[in-house]
């Protein structure tokens, strides 16, 4: 079972704000100094300050998130002015290239950190 992901982050403020407002994460005491804490389900998303050298620009290294319903993301990217893409790389579309009909999207955070959402949360219900 996954515990927690830790990502590097140049402004603890800005990512933490980008998780919350885009991606409705909700912020959960650190236990560390210099971290913000975001739930991820089960597990938490740990943001590290102090980046200062660049993300590598790798779309297959990301972070993976599921919803019921790409719309409400998709929703929340064109409010701030975000765009997305799919796997491939063509702007404003949906990959749905899975053999379970599963759709994902692809955006950057703040720092250039790579992260899907795909609508395999329809899966689980019955």
């Amino acid at each position: 079972m996954v515990d927690h992901v830790a990502l590097y982050v140049a402004d603890l403020d800005v990512s933490a704000a980008f998780y919350s407002q885009v991606l409705g994460l909700e912020e959960i005491p650190s236990a560390a100094k210099g971290r913000r804490w975001m739930a991820l389900g089960s597990a938490q998303l740990h943001l590290l300050g102090g980046r200062a050298e660049p993300v590598p620009d790798q779309k297959s290294r990301h972070i993976a998130l599921t919803t019921l319903s790409l719309e409400p993301v998709m929703s929340a990217l064109k409010a701030r002015g975000m765009t997305w893409e799919d796997f491939a790389g063509h702007v404003g579309q949906i990959s749905q290239t899975r053999t379970d009909g599963v759709r994902q999207i692809f955006f950057k955070d703040p720092d250039g950190y790579w992260i899907e959402v795909n609508d395999a949360g329809k899966l689980s219900r019955p």
